[in-house]
């Protein structure tokens, strides 16, 4: 069997066009090491492993940047015609729904030379009891490659664990709240969540008030740079785009990033941050500084409250209802209570209540609230550092199993750092800077004005050759 726990994806591709190895080869040493953990990790819900042979087999290499690489899509709005849909869904899963069209996404990987796998673990409908913790009533909880008895956090939690794990180098991933940073950070993987734009939804809209991308994970910041070049680009009729970037991204790992002028907040007046957590982000915030940037203790004031979360709340739950009413002829009826977690039914049900007025009230409050966070970078800050996490991964169930007002309370005591830049739009990035006592990932959070991927690829790869950590395997791997 090829080894590949020392390859990226960008390595793989590259041995691929050059014909030192098949697409076949890749895709069944993928597969094996997936049966090999899956059953500990339960990283991936719907397989398509003889479809993945059949592809390879037939595989043509030329000059795709992504060249028979294997990969995971998230079993979560991310449409490839004839793929199965569950989206964690007891219901949906039993009635065998299957997606009947493929979105940009899935297009524009398949284009670059990825082969898929299947679909990994993801909360039930983006939502579920926790939708940052892959774990739903349907398949169970996924676990965490360096603790078992821990969550990869979620949403893109499936993804994560079978990246950290060496199942695949690289894997499909969305973040409408942090569901990149946070699964990177609690598996120890590199995480980037793009602008707002930069990445088409296409042929849906706008999720979550435009707080929603997608993206990848990974274990290297060149494989997050090439995906971001396949990925990023304007479709016919998006709502609004990010100011398209010149260049290849994948050519700015390795370029110089100048002297930084870089920003540290390594704790929120409302919440307790776990001393492990600040002290990484202290700690890169000081290799940062040897590497030559400027560091000051300073971060936006609209960071010190909570106000834009409650519109935010209310925006995720209108669009939890809309993406709920818009399955139903997908199960030919309206949907119970019984179909569904809890928690989906109560945002479900919250949902329906809003006005339009209300609904359009909050967007406009979350507006000014971006122009007042994003005016630190415009007033002369590169970068902000943050944890990406308030904690350490917590243990499996804990973000799932209590009622619905102390599986919220918990979530935000794990996860105050994220959310933030989903609602600003801005590009951020999870690095597995830190590690705890117990050999646990911590990840460090960059945050880069609006359309600045650029200078994010080039610190997270200057911060990589500096604190290399790609040679840390976690307890359970391929």
């Amino acid at each position: 069997m090829l080894d590949m726990r020392d390859l990226d994806a960008v390595a793989m591709a590259a041995m691929v066009r050059k014909g030192e190895v098949s697409a076949a080869e890749l895709v069944s040493t993928a597969i094996e090491r997936a049966e090999r953990v899956n059953p500990t990790l339960n990283a991936i819900v719907a397989e398509r492993f003889e479809a993945a042979r059949a592809e390879a087999a037939a595989f043509q290499p030329g000059e795709q940047p992504l060249a028979g690489v294997p990969i995971l899509l998230k079993d979560l709005f991310c449409p490839s015609a004839g793929d199965s849909a569950p989206q964690g869904n007891r219901l949906m899963r039993e009635l065998n729904v299957r997606y009947d069209h493929s979105g940009a996404v899935a297009r524009r990987l398949h284009d670059a030379g990825t082969l898929s796998l299947g679909r990994s673990h993801s909360p039930e409908l983006g939502c579920g009891n926790c939708p940052a913790s892959a774990e739903t009533a349907t398949f169970g909880s996924a676990r965490n490659p360096w603790d078992p008895g821990r969550t990869p956090m979620g949403s893109s939690g499936g993804a994560a664990a079978a990246v950290a794990a060496g199942v695949v180098a690289i894997a499909h991933a969305s973040d409408g709240g942090g569901s990149i940073r946070i699964p990177a950070s609690a598996c120890g993987i590199v995480g980037l969540k793009p602008s707002r734009g930069r990445i088409s939804a296409a042929p849906a809209g706008e999720a979550w008030g435009g707080g929603v991308t997608d993206g990848v994970v990974s274990r290297t910041v060149r494989d997050t740079a090439l995906a971001l070049d396949v990925l990023a680009g304007a479709e016919t009729g998006d709502p609004y785009t990010a100011p398209p970037f010149p260049g290849s991204y994948l050519d700015e790992v390795g370029a110089d990033p100048g002297r930084a002028r870089i920003g540290v907040c390594a704790g929120l007046p409302y919440v307790e941050t776990a001393p492990e957590c600040s002290a990484a982000a202290l700690a890169a915030a000081h290799l940062l500084e040897q590497l030559g940037h400027h560091i000051d203790e300073d971060h936006p004031p609209a960071l010190a409250g909570l106000d834009y979360m409650y519109d935010y709340i209310r925006v995720i739950r209108v669009s939890t209802a809309v993406t709920l009413r818009s399955l139903e002829p997908a199960i030919g009826r309206r949907w119970a209570e019984d179909d569904v977690e809890n928690g989906t039914w109560v945002n479900y049900q919250r949902g329906l209540k809003v006005s339009a007025g209300d609904y359009v009230a909050s967007l406009d409050r979350l507006h000014r609230w971006t122009r007042q966070l994003v005016a630190w970078w415009d007033e002369g800050h590169d970068l902000l550092v943050t944890p990406t996490l308030a904690t350490l991964p917590p243990t499996v169930g804990y973000l799932v199993e209590p009622d619905e007002r102390e599986r919220t309370r918990r979530l935000a005591a794990v996860v105050p750092y994220t959310p933030q830049f989903n609602v600003s739009g801005q590009p951020a990035v999870s690095l597995p800077l830190g590690w705890s006592a117990d050999g646990l990932p911590i990840g460090v959070q960059l945050v880069a004005a609006p359309g600045r991927e650029d200078l994010l690829v080039r610190v997270a790869a200057q911060l990589e050759e500096a604190a290399p950590w790609a040679g840390r395997r976690p307890r359970v791997s391929a």
